[in-house]
């Protein structure tokens, strides 16, 4: 028996699948006097998805073992049988089986029936992805026509990983190993190896399957490719207020398997002229479900720089602390289902003329404080030609570390606030000619809405690269907000760079025309100035000479006319750019 089970399932299974990784979210520092912020969906590009099964490689089943003297069972030429009990069973019913060898049942059966019956045991289970599970016959009396068939659900016993150097063993070993007791199924190793291939800590894997050394048991032998887990960005744009300076270079590093246990380290150091900003977070897996606990620590300090209000010496220091708790309730190869848990300290100081100074109802001599509680829900779709990205934010203003409260009625720490995101990408692919057939329409929404009176902190910005192009960053700055773009990315040409240009997309060239839109508006008794909604049409120019080099030029023509600063910023002609270069 032990023979057979080892040469019935034997399956080599070979994965060369094209992970998709999230990037992490960078933490966005503090605009001009504590312009709000929010965390922005990551850009997304539709991916490369392999769905082909892992299908096992079953022989034949074995010839009939020899009827020897001592199996009284198998002795017998002819047997009635009434009924098959089964025992050991736990995948399927008994119930279940018994529709299985139905056939075999309520009738007399010869000794090659009855070896069928049980080999249709075996067969339901290796066809369910049980692939070291089946039915044996043990040696008994036959009593009352009833026959037990004992079934063995095979385990895997053990997992060996090769190719880590950067991982420990035991960070990739429990994301493929059941807990114990578990029976092994090919189609959930398969989804768990799919989920390992996306992981960002790894580049390829190869797994092969093969007996152990018991009856039952399954040995996995995984080789693994690993990424580099540190990287070094420089990044330079003109994405920030021309009041503290709209030109900004930023350093950042980043480490995502910094003790071998897939634990995040992030830091960053970001300056415009009147901006000074830097941000840490760590983040580490609590257990083999990839809970995880994450910490993140940001300061700015900025002083509007653009006259006439430069000779006022306008200041603002702003610090955000928090912890998070998250855990992927519901994750496959192409779709996730993520909840989060926030606290979140923020505070803020402003100055004018270098005493401190409030320029906001609610603010107490231009210092502000809130503690929040964020509950968040974020949502993954994709697919070879398209990828959804949702997530939603209930938001609690709490009296609790020193938040402001106020008892007139004026914004305070004390609010309510949801937040939705959406984002759409889809590959036209449906198109016949090479140019549209590999185009992308984006489309991205968010909208806020607030309960009441805000503080500076939790208000919602429209304006700029990331919102609204053809304005100026955080043009308006309000309780509630909406934004709407589409964006068509049309392939043009290539434009490849010797050394640095190695992979085939290398080079490309996109030209990108969009629409923007956005409103905004106060809650409570608070007024909303016009205007309250603004809009632009534009086109954008993007080339990637590699994956780790990009720039990016869009041009916004305004559809709404609204003046600017009393100085000239490129943002005043609708121009905004980016140049990024990664290590």
């Amino acid at each position: 028996m032990n023979a057979f089970f080892r040469s019935c399932w034997l399956l080599t299974t070979t994965l060369n699948l094209v992970g998709v990784c999230l990037p992490v979210y960078a933490i966005q520092p503090e605009s001009a006097l504590n312009a709000p912020e929010r965390r922005e969906l990551p850009e997304f590009s539709a991916p490369e998805i392999s769905n082909e099964p892992i299908k096992p490689v079953l022989p034949p089943l074995p010839a009939l073992p020899p009827i020897t003297d001592d199996a009284p069972l198998s002795a017998v030429p002819q047997v009635f049988v009434k009924k098959f009990v089964f025992v050991g069973n736990t995948v399927f019913s008994e119930e279940t089986l018994s529709k299985v060898v139905e056939a075999y049942q309520n009738r007399k059966i010869s000794a090659e029936e009855l070896q069928e019956a049980k080999n249709e045991v075996t067969r339901y289970y290796i066809e369910k992805g049980y692939i070291n599970s089946g039915a044996i016959i043990p040696d008994q009396p036959v009593k009352e026509g009833i026959i037990t068939l004992q079934v063995i659900e095979g385990q895997l016993s053990q997992v060996v990983i090769n190719g880590n150097d950067y991982t420990n063993e035991n960070y990739l070993r429990q994301r493929l190993e059941n807990q114990v007791g578990d029976v092994l199924n090919i189609n959930e190793l398969q989804k768990k190896l799919q989920l390992l291939q996306q992981n960002p800590l790894i580049k390829r894997v190869n797994a092969e399957l093969g007996p152990g050394v018991r009856l039952g048991e399954g040995v996995l032998t995984v080789n693994v490719e690993e990424n580099r887990p540190y990287t070094f960005g420089l990044i330079f744009n003109n994405h920030r207020s021309p009041s503290i300076g709209s030109y900004r270079g930023e350093l950042e590093a980043q480490h995502i398997n910094l003790t071998g246990r897939g634990d995040q380290f992030y830091a960053r150091y970001g300056l415009t002229e009147g901006l000074d900003d830097w941000a840490m977070s760590y983040k580490i897996p609590l257990n083999r479900y990839d809970t995880s606990l994450s910490v993140n620590i940001e300061r700015s300090d900025s002083q509007v720089i653009e006259e006439p209000f430069s000779q006022l010496n306008v200041k603002s220091e702003a610090d955000t602390y928090s912890l998070t708790l998250s855990h992927p309730f519901y994750r496959v190869a192409n779709q996730e289902f993520t909840l989060g848990l926030r606290l979140e300290k923020r505070s803020s100081q402003t100055y004018l003329l270098d005493q401190r100074f409030s320029f906001s109802p609610g603010v107490h001599d231009g210092e502000s404080k809130i503690t929040v509680v964020r509950f968040s829900q974020d949502w993954l779709d994709r697919s070879r030609v398209h990828v959804i990205a949702a997530r939603s934010s209930f938001n609690v203003g709490i009296d609790a570390l020193d938040a402001t409260i106020n008892e007139d009625g004026s914004p305070d720490g004390k609010f309510f606030t949801w937040l939705g995101q959406f984002q759409y990408v889809r590959r036209l692919d449906f198109f016949d000619t090479t140019m549209l057939k590999d185009s992308q329409i984006l489309f991205r929404s968010d909208l806020q809405y607030a309960h009441q009176e805000l503080l500076p902190l939790e208000k919602f910005s429209i304006g700029g690269a990331s919102t609204v192009r053809g304005y100026r960053e955080n043009q308006l700055t309000r309780d509630n907000g909406f934004i709407a773009s589409i964006e068509w990315r049309l392939p043009l040409t290539s434009l490849r760079i010797p050394k640095i240009s190695r992979e085939p997309d290398d080079g490309l060239i996109q030209l990108a025309p969009f629409f923007d839109y956005g409103r905004s508006w106060n809650s409570g008794s608070t007024a909303t100035p016009e205007p309250k909604d603004i809009s632009s049409i534009g086109l954008g120019l993007r080339w990637a000479p590699s994956q780790k080099v990009r720039a990016e030029v869009y041009w916004g023509h305004a559809l709404r006319n609204i003046d600017g600063g009393d100085e000239y910023d490129l943002q005043d002609d609708g121009v905004h750019f980016e140049l990024s270069m990664h290590y």
